[in-house]
């Protein structure tokens, strides 16, 4: 009989919370108790008096340097966040922590219990690809890079969401191959039992949009794209949802954000799901889209850019389109008209994708591989 073994999940909010990290760290917990596991939520819990000496370190860089300042990795928030988690492990009776993304908790961690470290990328990685990690000054870089290398160091085993996070992690940071697993999210939507092999080309095709930022995914290069598209005669149409674009269009349909956790806006982000043709995300800075997972679970092939841990989720020529960070809308247009003219390669995509979901992009096969790794760091 299997040892029952209890998570200390180290989150700031509880890891019930549906609503955070787009419904991941839910699907993760939940994914830990299918397993069978136990789970106590270790919450990461910063005092007023913390957070106003954070933002007063952040001010006065800022007065000195006229640099940013990352408040989420600095030496000091570091010492006080391994505080607060000791504090909050005691009386506990716990035999491993899981700590997805609290680099700065647990780098200076007092514990001998194993830590199974998860995130989808480096902060390395992310200065000056995402602009909430763009701006900061050589010293906040420099201690962000210091935290984050003491908490790969610390911990017993790092999980990332796509070989490119992890070959980083090796490969920047010198963390050893063997300590390294790569473990890819799943979908956070309801899953069809059946995809649709037999959806209609004849009419208005929908490329949809399903983001939050508009810019950063890269929206204005699809609603270019399509718009070409229309131009040369193809009854094609960009559906947004989630977002709300500074521009109108006639090829371009707009429905603001929903929120999956209203019933009645999940069942409409399900509708949307089952009946576009594609999904047109040519985003311009990504880690692992949980939306791409998303679209592979009904069988959509998807069109984006090879940027990032993207490549994790689409593979180009097989369950979608892949061109690089330097392409235009013109040439997104022209690999969008080739498919479009071969129906057949469309549908051998779209099966392709779900195949690929079946295979790795699911929460099933994220649990079965964790529930490895956890194991195998308690009884190490």
């Amino acid at each position: 009989m299997k040892k029952k073994i209890n998570i200390g999940f180290i989150s700031t909010n509880p890891p019930t919370d549906r609503r955070v990290w787009s419904g991941s760290i839910f699907k993760i917990y939940e994914s830990f108790i299918r397993q069978g596991f136990e789970v106590t939520w270790i919450p990461i819990k910063y005092t007023p008096k913390d957070l106003n000496l954070f933002d007063k370190i952040a001010a006065l860089y800022y007065k000195i340097f006229r640099r940013g300042f990352n408040k989420n990795q600095f030496m000091i928030k570091s010492l006080i966040g391994a505080k607060r988690i000791s504090q909050e492990m005691k009386g506990k009776n716990i035999d491993v922590l899981f700590a997805p993304t609290s680099a700065t908790e647990i780098a200076f961690l007092n514990t001998q219990l194993p830590i199974v470290y998860f995130n989808d990328a480096t902060f390395h990685q992310l200065l000056n690809y995402y602009g909430a990690m763009s701006g900061f000054g050589y010293l906040s870089k420099k201690a962000t890079c210091f935290i984050e290398k003491k908490a790969l160091q610390k911990a017993t085993h790092l999980v990332f969401s796509s070989e490119w996070a992890a070959h980083h992690a090796r490969d920047f940071y010198g963390i050893p191959e063997k300590k390294i697993s790569v473990v890819k999210f799943g979908s956070n939507s309801e899953v069809p039992e059946h995809i649709n092999l037999n959806k209609d080309y004849s009419q208005t095709i929908v490329f949809l949009f399903l983001a939050v930022d508009w810019e950063r995914k890269g929206g204005a290069i699809a609603l270019k794209a399509i718009e070409i598209l229309r131009e040369k005669g193809y009854p094609v149409m960009l559906q947004v949802v989630g977002c709300t674009p500074p521009v109108t269009s006639t090829a371009m349909e707009v429905i603001p954000f929903l929120n999956k956790n209203i019933p009645e806006e999940a069942q409409k982000v399900k509708d949307f799901l089952n009946n576009a043709h594609f999904m047109f995300i040519p985003t311009r800075a990504d880690c692992t889209p949980i939306s791409f997972c998303e679209a592979a679970s009904y069988g959509m092939p998807i069109v984006s850019t090879n940027t990032g841990g993207v490549s994790a989720h689409i593979e180009h020529g097989k369950t979608g389109i892949l061109l690089s960070e330097k392409a235009t809308a013109e040439d997104y247009a022209i690999e969008i008209e080739q498919l479009l003219n071969n129906p057949e390669n469309i549908r051998q995509m779209s099966i392709n994708a779900r195949e690929k979901y079946e295979r790795e992009l699911n929460w099933e096969k994220f649990g079965v591989d964790m529930e490895q790794i956890i194991r195998s760091v308690v009884s190490s």
